[in-house]
């Protein structure tokens, strides 16, 4: 096709709907498999976190350990197993492959490995460590007891990694012209963001409202009937995107002319991986990337932090499974909701109020109702007249559910101005401190915000025995790491400012030498 030039669409139809007449059919298909892969993950999200969290003699401590000692492993694994059915079959095929292999796995899971759970599950194992260690490995033997349910979960956040991320991504990638992504990547992303509308809406509905006869009479209760319900709908938009896919493949992509099996050796392979060590010494050089780097670090310390914190106080406020698992599904709901209303908005707010008030948004909502969440945790007896007289809730409701607008908050502002603002920062760099940087920081903001976090609970856990004893310190490294966020994101705001304005990189503002 002949490139088009994006002054030919007029103001309203660039903004919301800037595809050309030719692409109708691609973009929109493509926006469809990217909502149904997202609507997926959206259930599975919320129903892996229950389970782990409401399993036998497990909770919240436990997630910790599954990100370092369950995570990082299957993350290798994956990706090597990925590689190997590359090299044997062709992209379209592995596609097929891998989502039959978790929609299978899940269906194992819900009619077979849940439902025998208390005779498979290691618990003479687990009684034995737990004599043995000390009480602060808890979680270890959470893990390690409730392997079921460990692998569930950890199945569940592949879906992200290699559904999402590699598959899908990955397709787009090919099949997409550089001129048309720039296009059309932005109404991708706000399919992304409106798909946990749906998943919400549609796991509270099939946990709630909705009751399968063939599964009321061969389930014993109703939070197995539960998960078997929302496997089954999973499988059902699976198997529907593997459908859309195979469309895709036959019927819109001879049309544009594209080969998938091709596509990559017409691109540029220019990616730069960069290890821990060389992205560390790579961003110190330089006086640009030091501050957008801790602006990554930022949201994933604190993140990791407070997500375990809400957790463990769900799991001590919800008695039922299915209560939680709905309070958590309307929250994913309202972080759809906000995520596609900021990231509409946000043109408006970058242009009008600049990037520096814009990219202080998420860091500034995340310390306004940790405060919030920290004061009802901490003084819940002095708050209790306040909090019984102005919201009709116990202290320790409130600390349940200022942690769940906290959680809603930030993540839609992670999904909406924050991942937005951050790639926005690396454009007024050089094509090379572009390319560095960028490989640079998101590696930084895997191995230490992530993983670092992580480990970090886990020390605390493990010397003080329990999130709740370890809660005053992840209060003050939180309010820490907030604190440098916002004044890192004043000090990026100054040089971002002077670049856009010069329209020119000077020497301080990308490293003196290459890795």
């Amino acid at each position: 096709m002949t490139q088009k030039n994006e002054h030919q669409f007029g103001i309203f139809r660039s903004l919301f709907w800037p595809v050309h007449r030719s692409e109708v059919k691609k973009v929109v298909s493509m926006l469809v498999l990217l909502f149904l892969l997202c609507v997926c993950y959206s259930v599975l999200r919320n129903l892996k976190d229950t389970i782990i969290l409401t399993a036998k003699n497990s909770g919240a401590e436990v997630i910790p350990f599954i990100k370092v000692w369950g995570m990082l492993p299957a993350a290798f694994i994956s990706t090597w197993f990925y590689t190997r059915l590359r090299r044997w079959f062709k992209k379209e095929t592995v596609f097929y492959i891998l989502i039959s292999c978790f929609l299978a796995y899940f269906l194992l899971f819900a009619f077979v490995l849940y439902p025998n759970s208390d005779k498979l599950h290691l618990d003479s194992i687990g009684d034995l460590l737990g004599s043995v260690l000390p009480k602060g490995f808890k979680g270890m033997i959470a893990l390690i007891r409730n392997w079921s349910f460990t692998s569930f979960y950890i199945i569940s956040e592949l879906w992200a990694v290699l559904v999402l991320a590699v598959l899908y991504w990955g397709f787009a990638n090919d099949v997409t012209k550089v001129g048309e992504a720039k296009r059309t990547y932005g109404l991708l992303n706000i399919g992304s963001n409106v798909a946990p509308i749906l998943g919400g809406t549609l796991a509270i509905t099939f946990s709630q409202g909705i009751s399968l006869p063939f599964l009321s009479s061969s389930t014993a209760d109703h939070w197995s009937q539960t998960i078997c319900q929302l496997i089954l709908l999973v499988t059902v938009l699976g198997v529907s995107a593997m459908g859309l896919y195979y469309w895709i493949c036959r019927k819109v992509l001879p049309e544009e002319k594209v080969d998938i099996e091709h596509c990559e050796e017409e691109k540029p392979k220019d990616k730069v991986r960069l290890s821990l060590r060389e992205s560390i010494k790579y961003i110190a050089r330089s006086k640009y990337l030091v501050p957008l780097a801790i602006i990554v670090l930022g949201y994933n310390i604190s993140i990791n932090l407070t997500d375990v914190l809400w957790k463990e106080q769900l799991k001590r406020f919800f008695a039922d499974p299915n209560d939680m698992l709905e309070h958590m599904n309307k929250i994913t709901v309202g972080i759809g909701i906000l995520a596609t209303i900021g990231g509409v908005l946000f043109s408006l707010m970058v242009t009008r109020l600049g990037w520096t008030f814009t990219a202080i948004l998420t860091p500034a909502i995340m310390t306004t109702l940790a405060i919030g969440f920290f004061s009802f945790m901490f003084t819940g007896d002095a708050l209790f007249a306040v909090s019984s007289t102005l919201f009709g809730m116990t202290p320790f409701a409130m600390t349940v559910y200022c942690g769940s607008i906290q959680n809603c908050m930030s993540k839609a502002c992670k999904y909406s101005v924050f991942d937005a603002t951050k790639e926005l920062a690396f454009l007024p760099l050089s094509p090379e401190s572009k390319l560095k940087g960028k490989s640079a920081i998101d590696g930084l903001g895997s191995g230490i915000g992530k993983s670092g976090s992580s480990l970090a609970y886990q020390g605390f856990i493990i010397l003080l025995g329990s999130v709740a004893l370890s809660t005053p310190y992840v209060a003050v490294i939180l309010f820490a790491v907030l604190i440098a966020w916002i004044f890192s994101v004043v000090a990026l705001g100054r040089q971002f400012k002077a670049l856009t304005h010069s329209e020119t990189v000077p020497a301080s503002a990308a490293p003196s030498t290459a890795v």
